[in-house]
């Protein structure tokens, strides 16, 4: 086991940076809506004034999405002056296939900016955006989504739900490569879910919160199905097993060990909000959930959101040990978890009633801590009101934990 910390980021986005769009009111005509960050202008129908305007403002490529029959076409006054413009119709949800996405994605990527991108109303203008920023940023389809909703203003495609189901679906499929995905659980008594993801066509895998336990099971798993174990991951230091990190990389010593930096425990590679995680074509994105203890971090992948003991299936995890906060919980939840897309599958770290899974969506209706329109002070309350037990495993858990699972004469796992 190597003992240096690795401090640098896998793949690190300036979240800031995605949330730094605003509108340029003083350049372009009204109607319009610049976002200057990335060099786009969205736009609907616009007079030959408009049209003249955005020209004189500098724009250098135009994207019309409805046929050139339409009476508001601006081909002719475009290309009049000298400004390259092309059709790429996308005129219903249907017309958002495949070959129409990568027609977008490419022309977003390589026209000169600032590039006009125009419709009837500027609502399927949005539709572009979204997608070559889920690929320029490496978005999940929940991060990508949750992240149209949170633009100012909110990406118009939102407005019309069969439109913004085509984007979901559209996000999905572009980033769709061949998985490998398996929940594994602990028989040994605590009650813990791993995750197996790989891709399937490097064969490279990451494996989500190991049980010392589990990991002949886990490693025997990885070797029958053909794949190489990139990283072994934590949502956070646990209290209640000791994490099969260390017991892998005893196996296993290409492997790396993953936590958050503010877990203070020992990893190959520390992390932190915004952070990626690549292995072969896939990517985990970080989002820091702060709150069951100060270094909780949950996973996005895909449509499916690795909440660790931030959010349980109807609970979450306790907040009376290990830094653990109810108000950063709350406000962890609110703004890292619940912010994703309703249909988003939630993972969580354990379950204790037979449940695998849930939903974003269901559990902001139905969890009796967090959902239900639940106020912080009345999460706060009910969180000092469980009066819990001590944890059973904590004394010899956490230590352990804390030097990433290392322990002295340690068997190699067979």
């Amino acid at each position: 086991f190597d003992t240096r910390e690795t401090t640098t980021p896998l793949y690190r986005t300036d979240f800031l940076r995605l949330n730094t769009i605003y509108q340029e009111t003083m350049t372009f005509p009204d109607g319009t809506i610049a976002y200057d960050a990335d060099g786009l202008v969205l736009a609907g129908d616009m007079t030959e004034d408009q049209v003249k305007a955005c020209l004189g403002a500098g724009a250098k490529s135009w994207l019309y999405l409805n046929d050139e029959c339409n009476k508001a076409c601006p081909k002719a006054a475009v290309e009049a002056a000298s400004v390259p413009f092309e059709m790429i119709p996308l005129l219903t949800p249907a017309s958002l296939t495949n070959e129409c996405v990568d027609k977008l994605v490419a022309y977003v990527e390589s026209a000169p900016k600032p590039a006009v991108i125009q419709c009837s109303t500027a609502t399927r203008a949005s539709i572009p955006y979204i997608l070559h920023k889920a690929k320029a940023d490496k978005l999940p389809a929940a991060s990508a989504m949750a992240l149209a909703a949170t633009m100012t203003p909110p990406l118009k495609f939102l407005e019309k739900p069969p439109l913004a189901a085509a984007v979901k679906r559209a996000l999905i499929v572009s980033n769709r490569k061949p998985v490998i995905f398996r929940q594994l659980f602990d028989t040994s008594g605590s009650s813990t879910y791993t995750y197996l993801i790989a891709d399937e066509t490097s064969g490279e895998a990451v494996l989500i919160d190991p049980v010392l336990e589990m990991v002949d099971r886990d490693l025997k798993l990885i070797d029958e199905l053909g794949l190489k174990l990139k990283y072994a991951v934590n949502t956070h230091c646990h209290a209640d097993h000791v994490t099969g990190s260390g017991a892998i990389k005893a196996a296993r010593p290409e492997v790396k060990s993953i936590i958050a930096a503010a877990s203070g425990a020992a990893a190959d590679v520390k992390i932190g909000n915004g952070d990626r995680i690549e292995f072969g074509s896939l990517v985990l994105e970080v989002r820091a959930t702060p709150g069951h203890t100060d270094g909780c971090l949950s996973y996005v992948f895909e449509d499916m959101v690795f909440t660790g003991d931030a959010v349980l299936i109807r609970g979450c995890g306790r907040t009376d040990f290990q830094g653990g906060s109810a108000e950063k919980l709350y406000n962890s939840v609110h703004t890292q978890i619940f912010s994703l897309p309703d249909d988003t599958i939630i993972y969580p770290a354990h379950d204790y009633k037979g449940h695998r899974c849930s939903t974003v969506g269901e559990e902001k209706r139905l969890n009796p801590r967090l959902g239900s329109g639940k106020s912080e002070g009345e999460f706060v309350e009910i969180m000092a009101a469980l009066n819990l037990p001590y944890p059973k495993k904590i004394d010899e858990a956490l230590p352990k934990n804390m030097v990433c699972g290392i322990q002295e004469g340690m068997p190699t796992p067979a």
